[in-house]
Formats: C-alpha cells, sequence, structure tokens
C-alpha cells in the first residue's frame, strides 16, 4: 500500500495537469508500468536486504565476528535522501536536457521533480541498498575470513558472494528495462542508454568480487608454492638414492604430491563457477540483444 496508492495519486495527479513524465504516457500503458516499476523496486530492494544479511552470517560462520549489524545501514533514511536528490538533480540536470533533448521551463520542471519525486525515491531506495551491499561484499572480501578447503570447493567456500552478486545484477538488469521498455520509449538515445546500464551490470557484478579474487589468487599460490616445495623433498629423496632402487613410500609421495597440485590447478581464480559465467552472459547480453533486435524491428515496421 506505501508503494503503490502514493505513485498511483501522483500518476492521477500527472495525468490531470498534463505533466510529461516518465509515466504519464497513454494511461493504460503508462500506470501499470508505474505499478510494475514501484513494486517491484521496493521487493526486489528487500530481497536484496535478506540476502546481505544471510551473507553476513556466513561471513560470521567463516570466523570473523561483525561489530554490529548492517541492517541499519541498509535501510538507512539518510543514505536514501542524499541518492534521492542525486538523482532528482542527475535526472532533470544532465539526463533530460543533455541526453534526450527535453528542455522545460522552472515552473513546469519543478511540478515534474513533484510529481516523479516519489518515483525517484523508490529508485533511489532500490540503488542504495544494491551499492551499498556490493560494497559490503568487497568489504567482507578483505577480512580475514577462514577458507575451505580446496578439497571441498573449488572457490574455498566463497562462491556464496558470486551467486550474491549475479542475484543483485539480475534485480538491476531487471529494474532497468521495466525503466526503458522498449516499447514505450522509442529512440536512438533510449537503446543507446540501455546498452550503456546493461554494461555498467557487468561492473556491478564484479567490482565487489576483485576483493575475494585476491584472496582465492594468494591461496592458489600459497598452496602451490606448499606443494611444490614437498615435491622438491621427495625428488632430493630421489636423487640421493643414486642409482639404486627407489623406496615405495617415496613413488607414493610423487604421486600423491602430482594428484595435490591437479587440485590445486583447479582452484578458481573468481569466487563463482561456469555456470554462474553462463547465467550472467544470460542474464545480461540476451536481453540486451532482444531489446536492440526489438528496437530496430519497431524503427523498421515504424510501430
Amino acid at each position: 500500500m506505501v508503494g503503490l496508492i502514493p505513485a498511483t495519486i501522483l500518476w492521477y495527479v500527472g495525468i490531470s495537469i498534463r505533466i510529461a513524465t516518465d509515466f504519464t504516457g497513454f494511461p493504460p500503458v503508462s500506470l501499470p508500468l508505474l505499478i510494475a516499476n514501484v513494486m517491484f523496486l521496493i521487493f526486489a530492494s528487500q530481497i536484496i536486504r535478506v540476502r546481505t544479511m544471510q551473507l553476513e552470517d556466513h561471513t560470521e560462520s567463516m570466523g570473523v565476528e561483525s561489530e554490529t549489524s548492517q541492517f541499519g545501514r541498509l535501510t538507512s533514511l539518510k543514505a536514501t535522501l542524499a541518492v534521492w536528490v542525486l538523482l532528482l538533480c542527475v535526472a532533470s540536470l544532465v539526463i533530460d536536457p543533455y541526453l534526450y533533448g527535453l528542455y522545460y521551463p522552472p515552473l513546469q520542471a519543478a511540478m515534474r521533480l513533484a510529481v516523479t519525486g516519489y518515483l525517484r525515491f523508490i529508485q533511489a531506495t532500490f540503488l542504495w541498498t544494491l551499492g551499498y551491499s556490493m560494497y559490503l561484499i568487497y568489504r567482507w572480501g578483505k577480512l580475514p575470513i577462514k577458507l575451505r578447503s580446496f578439497a571441498e570447493d573449488r572457490t574455498l567456500g566463497l562462491n556464496i558472494y558470486g551467486r550474491a552478486s549475479l542475484l543483485f545484477v539480475t534485480l538491476y538488469i531487471a529494474a532497468m528495462f521495466l525503466t526503458f521498455p522498449v516499447f514505450v520509449y522509442k529512440g536512438e538515445a533510449v537503446m543507446w542508454s540501455v546498452a550503456a546500464f546493461s554494461l555498467l551490470g557487468l561492473a556491478i557484478f564484479l567490482v565487489p568480487l576483485f576483493s575475494l579474487r585476491q584472496r582465492l589468487v594468494e591461496a592458489k599460490n600459497e598452496k602451490l608454492a606448499w606443494i611444490t616445495r614437498r615435491h622438491a623433498r621427495a625428488i632430493e629423496s630421489i636423487e640421493s638414492c643414486g642409482d639404486g632402487p627407489i623406496d615405495a613410500s617415496l613413488v607414493n609421495e610423487l604421486i600423491a604430491v602430482d594428484r595435490i597440485r591437479t587440485d590445486l590447478q583447479r582452484i578458481s581464480g573468481w569466487p563463482f563457477n561456469a555456470g554462474v559465467v553462463v547465467k550472467l552472459v544470460t542474464v545480461v547480453f540476451v536481453p540486451l540483444s532482444l531489446y536492440v533486435l526489438c528496437t530496430l524491428l519497431v524503427h523498421v515496421l515504424n510501430v
């Protein structure tokens, strides 16, 4: 109700006073689009908060005590208001005039801000929740968490962060396509905006994982250095035997060392597996390709 009723009232006000906004076009299209935007962003924000709290519990289970719960900052009204003001300024002072070529008199611009303000606040809530959750993933990757054995998991127990990052970027891509539906907003500028925001999804997915990648690379190099020393000692023992028979224990050790080295080489360089990569490509590039194709068809068929 909090998400739906105020948005519907502002939609009606925008339609009544004929203020052009993102959602005051053809009513049978604009109202469902507004409702879908608001409700999706509210539920997506809640999903991200819940998932982030699960990650916090997982991080603590890996040997790191959290001083304070991060839920308060995820729901911070001050931070959301700051993002809201920034979003309003960017939308009205940069995106509208310079990207879409929309110029309005001061009074109409102020009325547009009043009508769209609630939707921008919901968008700001989503962006703050998403951004701070990604920051937490990056920060947790720098903590001295206890990694799992490489024999149990090729990502050493860090794949949970990769899966969470994939979930977050999926919600981001869905929100972006709800904001720029192809059959409502036509134009080359909109198409380029969708392309740019889709590629930004890759950065949203990868950047928070760099600290976790560093942990994986360090752990892999440390284990490889350890097994290399074991291998060198075994070779030295064999060389000390000269041309005589090799002790069976040394042969078994060489076989074990070779097997362990093979397993260590399989440690992932990123906190996700091939399945997550396939899903990421599907989430980011397939919708983008379909969007571009639909946009071209719209222009060709002139519908």
